[in-house]
């Protein structure tokens, strides 16, 4: 059944409990729906392969095993399950006329994956900026202070809070005590998530601009250091300095990026919601903006793990780790010694990173905010 017969068969009925025949249809022409498939299918593709392949480097690299690459490892989990669960279920939503689809009791429950992941993909950036900060900015005490089981801790209440606000518009009551047809009845088809959408509008530029401070204060230790070893490096040797400075210079651009990519990914969503609640619209003017941020806001999964991942030396390794193993099985000659020179490999090429920035080591706290810095 084609659009317009659902819009004739509910345009006389308003909010009426009475729906449109059991039926499915397509909410777009042919041309729109493989457009639809094209752009989102090879996003779908990146963000599933690319955080998996950051949870397989967690999993099989052991020099990543450490407290300050838990929360990545739970934004990896995230970003995956909302390419796994969240992307498919918005395309159905978006792309398809059914009763299941357009249905007020069960339409929500296709929308309730973006709220819950993509939230808890928001709040884990912003965690992972103030555990970057206080790592730096109290580097010797960031071991007592955060420990494995605090941090678990932490990254639990962070996933229950995600799903508790994620479920409140269940708990929204309906004033009209009936089941609505919410498929194009109407321009404001959705006013029970009105609160929800102007909330989640109203704090994503307070979240970028916390994230912003964050960054600012993370930038100004690295210059300092920075400043602190040119004042020394009468003691240093220019290796030394030029590896200490690219790697600070590396720190700096991966803030930028995460920075950049928070507010290119997300402040679109803000105009979303202020415009398909509050500014006179047409369905295709408020289809367009839809398409448009949600796209935007799915790419923040896939480019996570290419921030995070990439950007840093010791995932880099574990990536290759995961590539050569897996190699290894599809070519079915994979055994012990073959496993064994995998991991030492990896740990070859981690002590040679590490080795050409050990000569004239600096002091203990110097030290261990620079390991901080390029972790990144």
């Amino acid at each position: 059944m084609s659009v317009e017969a659902y819009l004739n068969a509910t345009s006389n009925q308003g909010n009426s409990s009475t729906f449109p025949p059991d039926d499915f249809g397509w909410a777009f022409s042919l041309r729109i729906t493989i457009l639809y498939i094209l752009m989102y299918v090879p996003l779908w593709v990146c963000i599933v392969v690319g955080n998996l392949m950051v949870i397989l480097a967690f999993v099989y690299n052991k020099e990543l095993r450490r407290v300050q690459n838990y929360p990545l490892i739970s934004l990896a989990v995230t970003d995956l399950l909302t390419g796994i669960s969240a992307l498919p279920a918005l395309l159905l939503v978006r792309l398809t006329v059914s009763p299941l689809v357009c249905s007020a009791s069960t339409r929500f429950s296709l929308i309730m994956p973006s709220f819950t992941f993509c939230g808890s993909s928001i709040y884990h950036l912003l965690f992972i900026a103030i555990d970057r900060c206080v790592s730096l900015t109290y580097p010797l005490k960031y071991p007592s202070l955060v420990t494995p089981r605090r941090m678990i801790r932490v990254l639990s209440l962070l996933w229950i809070y995600n799903v508790w606000f994620a479920l409140i518009p269940l708990y929204i009551p309906n004033p009209a005590g009936e089941d609505r047809w919410l498929c194009y009845a109407n321009e404001n088809y959705d006013n029970e998530l009105d609160v929800i959408f102007i909330l989640i509008g109203s704090f994503l530029p307070i979240y970028f601009l916390f994230m912003m401070i964050l960054y600012a204060v993370m930038l100004y230790i690295a210059f300092k250091h920075i400043r602190t070893r040119r004042e020394m490096s009468y003691q240093a040797s220019p290796l030394r300095t030029r590896n200490g400075a690219r790697a600070r210079m590396r720190g700096i651009v991966t803030m930028a990026t995460v920075v950049g990519a928070f507010g290119i990914c997300w402040l679109p969503s803000t105009f979303k919601f202020f415009y398909q609640n509050y500014a006179p619209t047409t369905k295709e003017g408020l289809i367009t903006v839809q398409t448009i941020t949600e796209y935007l806001s799915f790419t923040n999964s896939m480019v996570n793990p290419l921030i995070y991942g990439y950007f840093n030396c010791q995932f880099r390794i574990g990536f290759k780790m995961v590539l050569e193993r897996w190699s290894c099985r599809i070519r079915g000659r994979c055994n012990r010694e073959d496993k064994e020179n995998v991991y030492s490999t990896g740990m070859t090429n981690l002590a040679l990173s590490v080795s050409a920035e050990s000569i004239n080591e600096p002091s203990s706290k110097e030290r261990v905010s620079s390991a901080n810095l390029r972790s990144l």
